[in-house]
């Protein structure tokens, strides 16, 4: 007989959480396996130090983390004197490094600067950068069950960031360096992104001040950040909403000079054009004072800035019903954008 087909249903979401964390708990124990195996396993030593730093190494290459250290700690013990001694206390670092333990792998990498400051590997910068690189293993990833990362602590952020900095000021022209400069966006990244989720909360709970003091935090302390221009447009909408048009006015500007291609120029000069003829002469605008970018000399100079547009045609001013004085266009400029009608609504949405 024939039979129609019929659809499962999906499973049910509990089931599927269930699985994932049965996925998570299988890979875990069999880590975990292959850690206990490892530390029971018989080792043989070779006859020189040079043997057995080689075998440690080979060892770490096939991620036997745990019998490189104990090679590591053969050449310590039995030849002290050996000129492979320091190379070996690299190697424990570098193996900690391996089996996630960050923590020790940091304490290490700097007892080896503090000890041999002249070793090769320390005047190139590698154990610098490994501190730096080790800091940004402990940042929390983002996961769909938990909340997201720029919600929690940010102080292994923060410990990255110092650490990240102080190499490249140190070791700019290392070999480590442009990898330490995508750490470290990465990092200015997530500290920008958390700056403004809390300066949105401020905006949620009517606190633009402390709003206001977070957006400015991030335009000074971390910039070329890929939210730059949104604190920037944001920020100027805020000091418009505190009745400051001149510091909106510097803020439109600023997003102007430095960020001339991105899609919220337009809304910045229609700002500009409302300022310019809502309130006037207004005092002179602030200069452009360079903003150092980390492990990175001073930027030059800005040359001046243009002067803001002027626009005898303005349309009369509209109020809005969330409370801002914007020009009767701003609408259909938003519109034409392709951000909605309510251009400030959304922007605090």
């Amino acid at each position: 007989p024939w039979f129609p087909c019929t659809r499962l249903p999906p499973p049910p979401l509990l089931d599927v959480l269930s699985r994932c964390l049965l996925v998570v708990a299988l890979g875990a124990s069999v880590s975990g396996c292959a850690a206990f195996i490892e530390n029971f396993r018989p080792i043989i030593y070779g006859k020189t130090a040079k043997e057995n730093y080689e075998k440690g190494i080979r060892s770490m290459k096939g991620e036997s983390h745990l019998d490189a250290v104990k090679y590591f700690n053969y050449v310590r013990q039995s030849y002290p004197t050996s000129r492979w001694v320091p190379w070996a206390e690299l190697g424990i670092a570098d193996a900690a490094m391996g089996r996630q333990a960050y923590i020790e792998a940091i304490d290490g990498y700097k007892a080896f600067i503090n000890a041999h400051p002249r070793h090769s590997k320390t005047v190139d910068g590698y154990c610098a950068f490994k501190v730096g690189e080790a800091y940004v293993k402990q940042i929390p990833s983002d996961w769909f069950l938990i909340p997201p990362s720029y919600e929690k602590d940010q102080g292994p952020v923060l410990d990255a960031q110092r650490e990240l900095t102080d190499f490249l000021n140190r070791y700019g022209e290392s070999a480590y360096a442009d990898l330490a400069r995508k750490l470290l966006a990465d990092v200015i990244q997530r500290l920008a992104d958390h700056e403004l989720y809390v300066a949105r909360f401020y905006l949620d709970g009517n606190h633009p001040k402390a709003a206001i003091w977070r957006l400015e935090y991030v335009v000074q302390e971390y910039p070329r950040a890929k939210r730059d221009a949104e604190v920037l447009l944001l920020l100027g909408q805020v000091y418009l909403k505190q009745d400051n048009p001149k510091d909106a006015r510097d803020a439109f500007r600023r997003l102007l000079i430095e960020h001339p291609d991105d899609h919220r120029i337009p809304v910045a000069k229609i700002y500009l054009d409302y300022i310019a003829n809502r309130f006037g002469d207004l005092p002179p605008v602030t200069p452009l004072g360079p903003r150092k970018l980390p492990g990175t000399k001073a930027p030059p100079a800005a040359a001046p800035a243009p002067a803001a547009p002027d626009d005898d045609d303005l349309a009369p001013l509209a109020p809005d019903p969330t409370g801002w004085w914007v020009p009767a266009r701003l609408a259909g400029a938003a519109l034409r954008l392709g951000q909605g009608a309510r251009l400030v609504e959304q922007t605090f949405s």
